[in-house]
């Protein structure tokens, strides 16, 4: 019953290495999207940078957009430093999960290894049991066929 009990919980531990798994995909992909994302605001901020130069309006409104974009910035900055956090404390997670998972692991096979030399032992036992049987059988039988034989020669 024990036996059954550890690969329940080896499949347990692999399901949820697998899911930290996952989520550590999510906020590398989440990662990407904030580096994307600022690509984008520099190419944007040399775009309105460049319509600035051109038209006086829209040089009007440039200074609220460099407001904007500085905030933006700092707001994506924020949020990958937050996320950059997040991915370090998952990869720990799954290290430890991955220890965990591998230790279950060693254990569910030593005890297989325990039980299959355990039944080896049985086995041999077993067959040494046959063989000393056989053994004792056939000297008996030599031993009655050698009694015969010395019986009838007396006779």
């Amino acid at each position: 019953m024990a036996r059954n009990e550890l690969k329940t919980l080896i499949r347990v531990h692999k399901f949820e290495l697998d899911e930290k798994q996952r989520k550590l995909g999510n906020l590398l992909r989440f990662e990407q999207a904030l580096l994307n994302r600022k690509v984008l605001l520099a190419e944007r901020f040399r775009q309105e940078e460049e319509a600035a130069n051109i038209s006086p309006v829209a040089a009007l409104t440039f200074g609220a957009y460099v407001d904007w974009h500085v905030e933006e910035n700092k707001r994506v900055d924020r949020a990958l430093e937050e996320n950059r956090q997040e991915i370090i404390l998952m990869r720990e997670e799954i290290m430890e999960a991955y220890q965990e998972l591998k230790t279950l692991e060693i254990t569910q096979e030593n005890r297989e290894k325990r039980e299959l030399a355990e039944l080896e032992r049985k086995m041999n036992a077993v067959l040494d049991e046959i063989g000393l049987t056989l053994y004792r059988r056939r000297k008996a039988e030599e031993a009655d066929a050698g009694s015969n034989d010395t019986a009838q020669n007396h006779a």
